[in-house]
């Protein structure tokens, strides 16, 4: 991208590609603020208000996520925006897993973001759900990011995965959930959700942040 187009992105979103997925219709690359960013139809899903959020759940997190030790796992890789927060803004070491059910994704991850696997970053190409049923792995920490557009898939909210992301997390483990509250409806279920968390872990929410996200940290401690 040229130098001009950089700093006039910082007036105006900047179109640069267009991604079509099955998963999650069309994808945007675009520029703004300086930096490239990865949007849906309807909302951001990467480096924009998304990466926010997510600093704010892992400046929030009191688990240890920094040493070589840990072991993290991503539901939902998006551009691997999250995967850059551990990695530069946090300086940690971990073993890092990412589960992401869309191919197109993955190739704007590694494409366009240069998320590259190694020996500490595994990308799988998976459902979230199905993965974390027979994954004998354990996780200190989990970041739960799954949306298609601007919708989380009803199986998020359900007592069974509860209970999954639950026994593959280790003992004062944390769980980062991004959730999104757009409707009254998404707050009786959010209302619900956090309620029914509450069974398994201690809970700590931020609501409203950068519009409508709902952040929730939950910790295992039984």
């Amino acid at each position: 991208m040229s130098i001009l187009k950089k700093y006039i992105s910082y007036l105006n979103v900047i179109p640069e590609r267009i991604y079509q997925s099955t998963y999650n219709g069309i994808l945007e690359i675009n520029w703004l603020n300086g930096k490239k960013i990865l949007d849906t139809k309807n909302t951001n899903y990467s480096y924009g208000n998304l990466g926010k959020v997510l600093q704010k759940g892992l400046k929030s997190v009191t688990t240890d996520f920094r040493s070589e030790e840990t072991s993290v796992l991503i539901l939902g890789l998006g551009g691997g925006d999250v995967v850059k927060q551990l990695r530069n803004n946090f300086k940690s070491h971990a073993s890092i897993t990412a589960v992401e059910i869309d191919p197109v994704i993955i190739e704007i991850a590694l494409k366009e973001f240069d998320i590259i696997p190694n020996s500490k970053l595994e990308i799988i190409n998976n459902d979230a759900n199905l993965f974390l049923k027979y994954t004998k792995e354990r996780y200190n920490l989990i970041i739960v990011d799954l949306f298609n557009d601007v919708t989380i898939p009803d199986f998020v909210f359900q007592t069974e995965f509860i209970k999954s992301v639950y026994n593959v997390l280790d003992l004062n483990g944390s769980i980062i959930f991004n959730t999104l509250i757009i409707s009254d409806v998404h707050k009786v279920r959010n209302k619900k959700f956090v309620e029914n968390l509450k069974l398994y872990f201690s809970v700590q929410e931020f609501p409203n942040l950068y519009g409508h996200n709902h952040l929730i940290i939950t910790k295992k401690v039984k």
